[in-house]
């Protein structure tokens, strides 16, 4: 299955997500086993540090006859720290080469970069960059990754080619609405990532419930929830019959009730990054026409005399740390940082 993109390019409507999955076997096993599933959408990135990976098991599953590269729809993103014309340049094709690839099906910038200042110079840069990749071919397709609202509406003025994707955090615990709203009035599509809340619907007793109601388990309840909102899922997982599991959506579908139950959890337990300093904790009510964003502040300890600690590119994927198991009282809360994704 498919969705069609503005620009009228067909994206196949699950994607495999590659972060935080090592480079080498592990990765090479997770995307071959991905296309053996049916999968024909890979999202990789710079900062995943396994585009080597990546293209190894690809290459063999074009080798094996298991698919041609025209069958697969691949993706890659510039990092913050890459941004910029001539790096962005650079950073596309070295992946390009490390990928072992004549071009990607879609190139996005990962993230607008908020913490830096200038941000609207530096992802213009980039932007116009990944045009230029376009023209040349190297790219088939542009979008951008965990923009918020403010930075569609600047892109979508400055910008030649507009972004036909806007890829972000989504699942029912964090829906981010007021994106997605918008990205459907101005024919950008969502693609989601997070859709299984790094491993928290798996304890979640919704979740559990309507996985026993529909004879599935939580990540295809996850994934079907996903696809009927109009969202392009991204799973990830490093064993194969989760791989497989996740991918065999087809044949259900969630009831309009048990959507309405799953749209109850917004505002729930969620990973938080790339957040925009705001945080939604409750459903916006119906008499609001607008979305009111609450300030989200979080704290920061951990022996402030500890200087490194303190850096900036410091980002924490848990709420609490707990130093070798046994010192409860030193505690990190996450910092209001961009981290990769």
């Amino acid at each position: 299955m498919f969705v069609e993109l503005s620009n009228k390019q067909r994206m196949p409507n699950i994607g495999f997500g590659t972060d935080l999955v090592p480079d080498g076997e592990t990765i090479i096993n997770a995307v071959t086993w991905a296309i053996e599933a049916g999968y024909r959408h890979i999202d990789n990135a710079d900062c995943y540090k396994n585009e080597t990976g990546v293209g190894i098991a690809i290459k063999n599953c074009i080798d094996r006859g298991i698919v041609s590269r025209k069958d697969l729809y691949v993706v890659n993103k510039v990092p913050d720290w890459k941004q910029g014309y001539d790096s962005t340049i650079k950073c596309c094709k070295e992946s390009l080469r490390k990928t072992g690839l004549d071009y990607f099906d879609l190139y996005l910038v990962h993230s607008p970069y908020r913490q830096n200042e200038n941000w609207q110079k530096s992802v213009l840069d980039t932007y116009r960059a990944i045009e230029t990749l376009y023209k040349e071919g190297l790219v088939k397709a542009i979008g951008v990754s965990n923009f918020e609202i403010r930075h569609l509406e600047f892109i979508l003025k400055e910008a030649e080619i507009k972004p036909v994707v806007n890829q972000f955090e989504f699942h029912p615990q964090r829906q981010q609405k007021h994106v997605v709203e918008f990205c459907k009035a101005h024919d950008i599509q969502v693609v989601g990532w997070g859709t299984l809340n790094q491993g928290r619907i798996f304890k979640n007793q919704t979740f559990l419930d309507l996985a026993q109601k529909y004879n599935k388990d939580c990540g295809q309840i996850a994934v079907r929830y996903s696809l009927q909102k109009g969202v392009v899922p991204l799973v990830r997982s490093t064993k194969k019959e989760r791989i497989y599991s996740n991918f065999d959506v087809d044949g259900f579908e969630l009831s309009q009730e048990d959507m309405l139950l799953l749209d109850s959890l917004d505002g729930g337990e969620f990973s938080n990054m790339h957040h925009d300093g705001i945080r939604p904790v409750h459903m916006v009510p119906d008499t609001q026409t607008e979305y009111s964003p609450i300030p989200y502040t979080k704290t920061y300890k951990l022996f402030s005399f500890i200087p490194l600690l303190k850096e900036k590119r410091v980002a924490w994927n848990k709420s609490k740390w707990f130093l070798f198991g046994f010192i409860p009282f030193l505690r990190v809360t996450k910092r209001d940082e961009t981290q990769k994704r």
